[in-house]
């Protein structure tokens, strides 16, 4: 007689489940040996753009936007160009620079002429922003311009119909233009007699007080040819890795 409870239809399913219950967990075994096996080639490059660079050069599309980028002939300074430079040395390889517009250099990426762009790139620059026409980096820096005014200068705390000095008509004075400012393009920030819009460390360089008026932040970004996802993970870890670096070097060239 079976136990109070236990029925012989219960024991049969009990030894029916077994096989069913030792093919699920071989299932389950070899799923989860499976990532261990295939891992090293994920991401992958269709055009091999990382191992192409580790075996020639890193093609740098680079758009001028000072101080990020400065084409200079065959050369090129800036941040971005430094942060590039220290990135082919940890590849073991060499830089070259192919000056142009941001369309051109994206018009590039798709033929595979360029391996990496850059030019100051934001989250919201045309063309790049969108991540359509190429691959996009996370943000490896995040930059906020302050208005300030020149010493013995009253404060203000709106912005409306303010004129503002600016180094060049570009993505700040757009900010400035969003919050109601006139942005005034001038040869010399440091000695401008109205206010300015400028980094923090700038304005206490040179002596300006700031109004405490904050523009939206920029969050900094790269790009790479469409679908290159290897490559593109392989210049995000450096990018994380050095943003300390890329701080610094933009208070060089700006202070």
């Amino acid at each position: 007689m079976a136990p109070y409870g236990y029925t012989r239809g219960m024991h049969a399913r009990v030894f029916t489940y077994r096989p069913v219950f030792r093919f699920l967990v071989l299932v389950f075994l070899v799923l989860a040996l499976v990532p261990i096996s295939v891992g090293c080639d994920f991401p992958r490059d269709p055009r091999g753009t990382l191992e192409g660079v580790r075996d020639g050069t890193m093609r740098v599309g680079i758009v001028g936007n000072d101080p990020w980028t400065r084409p200079e002939g065959g050369s090129a300074s800036g941040v971005e160009v430094e942060l590039l430079e220290d990135f082919a040395e940890k590849l073991g390889t060499e830089t070259s620079f192919v000056p142009g517009t941001t369309s051109e250099l994206l018009e590039a990426a798709k033929q595979g002429e360029v391996d990496v762009l850059v030019g100051g790139f934001t989250d919201t620059s045309p063309g790049v922003s969108e991540g359509k026409e190429a691959g996009v980096t996370g943000t490896y820096l995040i930059t906020r311009f302050v208005v300030g005014v020149p010493p013995g200068r009253t404060a203000f705390d709106d912005l409306s119909g303010r004129k503002v000095a600016v180094e060049r008509i570009d993505g700040t004075a757009a900010l400035l233009r969003a919050e109601g400012a006139v942005p005034v393009p001038v040869d010399d920030l440091s000695s401008a007699e109205m206010p300015i819009a400028a980094y923090n460390w700038q304005l206490e360089t040179w002596g300006f007080e700031s109004t405490g008026i904050e523009l939206p932040e920029e969050q900094h970004v790269m790009a790479v040819p469409l679908g290159e996802n290897g490559w593109l993970v392989e210049l995000e870890r450096f990018l994380r890795v050095h943003r300390d670096e890329a701080n610094e070097l933009l208070r060089e060239e700006t202070s």
